[in-house]
């Protein structure tokens, strides 16, 4: 009595392995559903009340396009900065940003900075977020039914 043992168990689980190319559960649900939520509200808005006419929903489209893909470059970035500022013992690339041999930038290429990489899918999704927001920022004070 008063003697305690360590249980160990051999159990697999889903949340450690992707479910979709490089993507974990937590990424498909609640993330990306949240993500989609917020990014479209003005259009998920419109849609119900039918405040504004036909170009202005599709300016709201457009914005929701660019607030979900900034939201998604914010959220990888922040992962990467996470793993570098609170880095765990068991990560082999712990107090480093972003690597060539990371599989993000991998998949398009990366441009190299020194100590860390700059994925080129980040500056593409910058850019078509940056095209989004002057398209639906675009004579943004004039209200057309």
């Amino acid at each position: 009595m008063g003697k305690c043992r360590a249980l160990t168990l051999n159990l697999k689980s889903r949340e450690t392995k992707p479910i979709l190319d490089n993507m974990y559960q937590y990424h498909i649900f609640p993330m990306l559903f949240i993500f989609v939520l917020i990014s479209f509200a003005a259009l998920f808005d419109d849609m119900s009340f039918k405040l504004f006419g036909g170009k202005k929903r599709r300016k709201a489209l457009v914005l929701g396009c660019a607030n979900l893909i900034t939201a998604i470059v914010v959220e990888d970035f922040a992962w990467f900065v996470n793993r570098w500022l609170v880095p765990l013992k068991e990560d082999p690339k712990a107090g480093q940003l972003m690597q060539h041999t990371d599989r993000k930038s991998m998949q398009l290429g990366a441009i190299d900075i020194g100590s860390f990489v700059i994925p080129n899918w980040y500056l593409v999704g910058i850019a078509l977020a940056a095209i989004a927001y002057c398209i639906a920022f675009r004579k943004h004070n004039i209200i057309i039914n």
